[in-house]
């Protein structure tokens, strides 16, 4: 969040930088923890905030990336569109996560690590599922641009498993 305001930072936000670096400080026990691990999966979980942005009613996506129980990777971005449902939040989401697993899966192929199964990803929205498995592309869903729909190539080709996660998990 701070770091929105980098191109005209008031001191309301070196305030909030203050408070974040005290924290930090204060809990240098707390981390992440590295297990030695002889899964070859990788999963990803994607979610959204449809229209979370008070001031330009943008969604933010985020997700995080697991090389068997490790997190390796996340991201919290605001989306560069305003989506018209949260279908379509949940989807771009989706999408950006899909793309994100892939490049780590051809990096770590690369290092010469291949995945044992295809990428799994968990999405809380039942619709951006039935939309990622829907190979026909009708008018409600027209409204989601044409290269986000590679999830769909993915899924088909067989480099990709979409299953819904509840939210209260």
């Amino acid at each position: 969040m701070a770091s929105q305001f980098l191109h005209q930072p008031r001191f309301i936000h070196l305030q909030a930088v203050k408070r974040i670096f005290r924290y930090l400080k204060g809990t240098p026990a707390h981390g992440l923890q590295l297990e030695k691990n002889i899964s070859n999966s990788l999963t990803l979980i994607s979610d959204s905030d449809w229209a979370g942005c008070t001031t330009t009613r943008r969604s933010t996506s985020r997700f995080c990336i697991f090389l068997g129980s490790n997190l390796i990777t996340w991201s919290i971005k605001k989306q560069s569109t305003v989506a018209h449902s949260s279908t379509e939040a949940e989807y771009r989401a989706l999408a950006v996560a899909t793309a994100d697993a892939i490049w780590i899966q051809f990096l770590l192929r690369d290092l010469g690590i291949y995945l044992s199964t295809p990428i799994l990803a968990k999405c809380d929205n039942i619709g951006a599922i039935h939309l990622a498995h829907n190979p026909v592309f009708h008018s409600r869903s027209k409204h989601v641009a044409l290269d986000y729909h590679f999830i769909r190539e993915k899924i088909a080709q067989g480099d990709l498993t979409v299953s819904h996660v509840p939210t209260a998990q």
